[in-house]
C-alpha cells in the first residue's frame, strides 16, 4: 500500500510538474529541442536500420527475396546461423554462472582476496574482446606459451582454435556483466528472509535453494539475455579464433560472416542478408528484456536497511568459489601480462629474445591511429553523455505527442548489434544528401550514437530519485527550463553523467564491429589496427600497440574513479 501510495504520488508530481512547464512550453528553445532530437533519431538510427533491410531485399537493383532464398538454401550459411546459436548459448550459460561464483563469493562469503578478484573481474570490460583471443593464441596457439610447457611436460597441446576457444574467451569476456547485475541483486535483497529460514531449521544448502537463488530470478533473465545478445553479435573474438573448424568445416559465425561478405567477397546483398538474419533474435530480445523487466517484481526491501554479516558459508563451498576466482583471475591476468611481454619480445614462440623494435613500428605508423582514437573516443562519450542525459530528462519531465515511440527509437542502438549500425552507417551515407564516408564525422557520430541509450537510462534512474519540487519552485520562481537544467537537475546528474562517459569512452576507443566499416585511409583507429596486424601476422607490432591502448584506458579510468569516486558503479549498464 506504501508503494502504490509513494507511486501515486511521484506520478502526480510529475503531472504536476509538466503542467506547470506547459506555459513555457511556447518558448521557441522547446520545441526547437525536440525537433533536433527527432531529426538525429531518424536520421541517425532509424535511416540506417532501414537501409540494411533495404539492402538485403535488393538484387542487381531490383527487390527481390533472393538474398534470402540464398541464405536457407546454403548449407554454409545454414550452419553459420547454427555455429551463432550453439556458442552463444553455451557462452551465455557459462558467463552468467561464473558471474554468479564471482558475485556470491564477493558479496556472501568471507573468501580472502575479495576486494582484488571484484576489480580483476572488471578488467575484461576495459579491453576489447579480441584483446583476449589474441592473448590466448600467445598463451594456447599451436607455438604458444602455454602449449610449450604442457608439450615439454606431458607431451600434448590443447590448440585454442574451434568452437571451444571462441566460447572460452567470450565466457572470460562477458562474465563481468553478469557478475556486477547479480551482486547488484544479492546487495539487494533482505536478509531476514534468509535468517529467518536459518533459524526454522534451514540449513546452507536448503536457505540458498529455496530463497536466495530464486529472488535473484529477474537478475538472471537479464543479465543473461543482455549477454546473450552480446554473444550474438560477436565479431573480434569468432574472427580470430573461430576461423579453424567449429561445428561444420570451414563455418563462421554471423559478424564475422557479415564482414567477410562486405569487405572480401563484396557481396553486399548477402551482408546485409546476414545482418538482418543477426538483428532479429537480439532485437526480439530487447523487447522481451525490456518487457520482462518492468512487469516482472521481485521485492524484498521493506523499507529497512538489508546491511548484514555475512552467513556462514561451509568451508568448502568457499574454498571451491575461491579456486575458481582464483583460477579465473590467473587467466585475465594472463592476458594482460602476455600481450606486454609480446610487445618487447622478437619472435613469440620462436625467438624469446628482448627487443624494442615492435614499440618503434607501432609509434613510427600508429601515431595517427592512438590519436584519433583518443580524440574521437573522448568526443564521442561527451556526446553521448549529454544527449543521454537531455534525452532522459525530456521523456522523465516532458508530455508530447509520441513520446512513447520517441523514446523506443532513442534505445534502438542499445539493442542493434554493431555490425548492423556499421553497415547502416556505411550505406545511409555514402551517397545522397548526407555523405560521410571516410571522414572523422561518421565515426564521432557512430560513437555518439551507440552509446546515446546507456545515457539515457542511467539518466533516467537517477532523475527517478530526484524529487521535482525542487524543479517545480525554480518554475514557480520564473526560471525556464534550460536554467532549471542546468542549475538544478545537471548537478544532480553528475555521478550518471560521469558513469556514462567513461563507460562510453571505453566501449568507443575498444570498439571494432560498427568501426571496421567506417575506418579510411586518413581516419584509422587503434582497434582496426590491432585486429588488422593480428589477422597479418604481426604479432608484436599487434601487441605494442594493444598495450598503448590499455595503458591509456587504464589511465583515464583511475582519474575518474579518482575524482568522482564512484568505483564499479560506472561500469553499470
Amino acid at each position: 500500500m506504501t508503494s502504490s501510495t509513494n507511486t501515486d504520488h511521484s506520478t502526480d508530481n510529475v503531472g504536476s510538474f509538466s503542467r506547470k512547464l506547459s506555459r513555457i512550453w511556447h518558448q521557441p528553445l522547446i520545441p526547437i529541442t525536440l525537433g533536433i532530437l527527432l531529426v538525429i533519431v531518424i536520421v541517425f538510427v532509424l535511416y540506417p536500420v532501414f537501409k540494411v533491410m533495404i539492402e538485403s531485399v535488393k538484387v542487381d537493383g531490383r527487390f527481390s527475396a533472393g538474398n534470402y532464398e540464398r541464405f536457407l538454401a546454403s548449407p554454409y550459411f545454414r550452419h553459420t546461423l547454427y555455429n551463432t546459436l550453439v556458442i552463444s548459448i553455451l557462452s551465455t550459460i557459462g558467463a552468467v554462472l561464473l558471474g554468479l561464483v564471482f558475485a556470491f563469493g564477493i558479496t556472501r562469503t568471507e573468501m580472502p582476496g575479495r576486494k582484488f578478484f571484484m576489480l580483476v573481474s572488471i578488467l575484461p570490460l576495459i579491453t576489447p574482446p579480441f584483446f583476449t583471443a589474441f592473448a590466448f593464441i600467445l598463451l594456447l596457439g599451436r607455438q604458444g606459451l602455454f602449449n610449450q610447457v604442457l608439450h615439454s611436460l606431458f607431451g600434448v597441446r590443447w590448440i585454442i582454435y574451434g568452437w571451444h576457444g571462441v566460447t572460452l574467451a567470450q565466457v572470460l569476456t562477458l562474465f563481468p556483466i553478469a557478475f556486477l547485475t547479480l551482486a547488484a541483486a544479492l546487495g539487494s535483497i533482505d536478509p531476514r528472509m534468509e535468517e529467518a529460514a536459518e533459524d526454522l531449521g534451514g540449513n546452507f544448502w536448503y536457505v540458498t535453494r529455496r530463497i536466495t537463488l530464486p529472488l535473484l530470478t529477474p537478475a538472471f533473465f537479464s543479465s543473461a539475455i543482455l549477454v546473450f545478445m552480446f554473444n550474438l553479435s560477436a565479431f573480434g573474438i569468432p574472427a580470430i579464433l573461430g576461423s579453424s573448424n567449429l561445428f561444420w568445416e570451414d563455418a563462421s559465425m554471423l559478424a564475422p560472416e557479415t564482414i567477410i561478405q562486405i569487405l572480401g567477397v563484396f557481396d553486399w546483398g548477402m551482408g546485409t542478408t546476414l545482418a538482418v538474419v543477426m538483428l532479429v533474435p537480439s532485437f526480439l530480445l530487447f523487447i522481451y528484456r525490456d518487457w520482462y523487466v518492468r512487469k516482472r517484481s521481485y521485492i524484498t526491501v521493506g523499507g529497512m536497511p538489508t546491511s548484514f554479516e555475512s552467513r556462514p558459508t561451509p568451508n568448502v563451498v568457499k574454498w571451491i568459489i575461491f579456486a575458481i576466482c582464483a583460477l579465473t583471475a590467473f587467466l585475465i591476468l594472463s592476458v594482460y601480462i602476455v600481450i606486454f611481454l609480446g610487445a618487447f619480445t622478437k619472435a613469440w614462440g620462436v625467438n624469446y629474445s628482448f627487443t624494442t623494435r615492435h614499440i618503434e613500428v607501432m609509434l613510427k605508423v600508429g601515431t595517427d591511429s592512438i590519436r584519433n582514437s583518443l580524440i574521437l573516443s573522448m568526443a564521442g562519450a561527451l556526446i553521448a553523455a549529454s544527449m543521454g542525459v537531455l534525452l532522459a530528462y525530456i521523456l522523465t519531465r516532458w508530455n508530447f505527442p509520441g513520446k512513447r515511440f520517441f523514446g523506443f527509437a532513442t534505445m534502438l542502438p542499445y539493442a542493434l548489434p554493431g555490425v548492423v549500425m556499421g553497415l547502416g552507417f556505411a550505406a545511409g551515407f555514402n551517397t545522397g544528401l548526407i555523405v560521410l564516408t571516410g571522414t572523422w564525422l561518421i565515426i564521432l557520430i557512430n560513437f555518439a550514437i551507440r552509446r546515446m541509450p546507456y545515457g539515457t537510462e542511467s539518466a533516467k534512474s537517477a532523475l527517478a530519485q530526484v524529487d521535482v519540487t525542487l524543479e517545480e519552485a525554480a518554475a514557480d520562481m520564473g526560471a525556464n527550463w534550460p536554467t532549471i537544467l542546468w542549475r538544478i537537475t545537471l548537478p544532480l546528474l553528475r555521478p550518471a553523467f560521469v558513469a556514462v562517459l567513461t563507460f562510453s569512452f571505453i566501449k568507443a576507443m575498444t570498439d571494432i564491429t560498427a568501426v571496421i566499416f567506417l575506418v579510411s585511409p586518413h581516419w584509422r583507429l587503434m582497434s582496426v589496427d590491432i585486429y588488422n596486424y593480428i589477422m597479418a601476422g604481426r604479432v608484436g607490432v599487434a601487441a605494442a600497440m594493444a598495450s598503448v591502448m590499455v595503458i591509456v584506458v587504464v589511465l583515464v579510468l583511475a582519474v575518474i574513479w579518482r575524482v568522482s569516486g564512484l568505483g564499479y558503479r560506472m561500469f553499470k549498464l
